[in-house]
């Protein structure tokens, strides 16, 4: 039987107040508070995952981690520890405020992560499903993301809906979409201000239009064509033409100036190996989230724990960074092959620059 005649998209994200259900048991997923999970709470995710889940911690492509087959029966017990711990928040309603993913190129109280604080902050109070309700306003899509970029915006491959940086001169970017252009503020509060209000108006506008039901309007570059968006805000900024070139992903090995790229074969971490290495970790230790399928941490010490080529990947030339897949058969009910296991021998006869993405469906996920 051919089975993508029959795929299901499930059309939304899942979080760990809200987990989906597949084939082989829970995804439970956790989105970093500016990137950073420190070295005890990757421990909790490492003893969760050896002992409710697969062995395995799953990296995603905007920088959250997840566990995946999770039982009913230790479901509730998962998200105790979780919340417990800090990674995930105390009730369902901020777990299901929309998505803010962030650079891990930061220091610690610069700008960027000042603006990270301020954007998440506000996200959270404002809107989340309960703060849109308050406002008549039906909850926005699992799907809708914003951004808090670096200077360089390393992360417009991740394509938000609504990114935000400082800028080289210490102003503020705001970005819509996949749209072409920008707008400069300047300052914080402004470019925060403006995003809230972009976000508030596509929760808006994707229920006011007809006969188009509201499913197809799940993010923000899928409207912009079809309904002129025209806030006060926007048109008080700065409006600059796009000349940045085109986003290039942090590599292991590259990023030595400022840190340490560490990848994971697949975007799985052994959660054994993990243990292992964190062993003589400080408990408080950021190691950080990137969106692409890895880790980054600034001291070169602990980033020298990471050296098993079984389990870590720290070199840019590594042939496992040329291939990526989907979870696949068998836990997977609508996948029809082994995705990883066919990419991982496919790695070594893809050529450098080029990258392969097996998918076990259609749904090419």
């Amino acid at each position: 039987m051919h089975k993508s005649a029959a795929i299901k998209v499930q059309g939304w994200c899942p979080t760990a107040w809200a987990p989906m259900q597949a084939q082989d048991g829970w995804i439970v997923r956790v989105r970093p508070h500016c990137a950073s999970i420190n070295a005890q709470q990757w421990t909790v995710l490492a003893e969760l995952s050896l002992s409710c889940a697969h062995p395995e911690i799953e990296l995603t492509r905007l920088g959250s981690v997840q566990l995946r087959g999770v039982s009913e029966a230790h479901l509730s017990a998962v998200r105790s520890r979780l919340v417990e711990a800090r990674l995930v928040p105390a009730d369902a309603d901020a777990d299901q405020a929309p998505a803010v993913h962030c650079t891990p190129f930061y220091k610690q109280g610069d700008l960027t992560h000042a603006l990270a604080l301020l954007l998440s902050q506000a996200v959270m109070a404002q809107l989340s499903p309960n703060a849109l309700q308050r406002q008549g306003v039906d909850a926005l899509p699992s799907k809708f993301g914003l951004a808090v970029d670096d200077a360089q915006r390393r992360m417009r491959g991740i394509a938000a809906d609504i990114s935000v940086w400082v800028t080289a001169d210490e102003r503020y970017g705001l970005a819509l979409g996949e749209q072409s252009g920008w707008y400069a503020f300047d300052g914080a509060a402004e470019v925060v201000a403006a995003a809230l209000a972009v976000a508030l108006w596509f929760a808006k506008e994707r229920t006011a239009i007809a006969p188009i039901p509201v499913p197809t309007f799940t993010r923000l570059r899928q409207l912009l064509p079809l309904h002129a968006l025209k806030l006060p805000c926007l048109k008080l900024a700065e409006f600059r033409a796009d000349n940045s070139v085109a986003a290039v992903a942090a590599l292991p090995g590259q990023w030595a100036q400022s840190g340490h790229v560490i990848g994971a074969p697949m975007g799985r971490i052994s959660a054994a190996a993990l243990l292992e290495a964190l062993k003589p970790i400080s408990p408080q230790t950021e190691i950080r989230v990137t969106p692409w399928r890895s880790l980054f941490c600034e001291d070169e010490a602990i980033a020298a724990r990471f050296f098993s080529s079984a389990h870590w990947i720290t070199e840019a030339d590594d042939a496992r960074l040329r291939v990526s897949a989907c979870t696949g058969a068998p836990r997977c009910t609508q996948a029809v092959l082994a995705s990883r296991e066919l990419a991982l021998v496919l790695a070594p006869h893809v050529p450098p620059q080029a990258h392969v993405h097996v998918s076990g469906c259609a749904k090419c996920c």
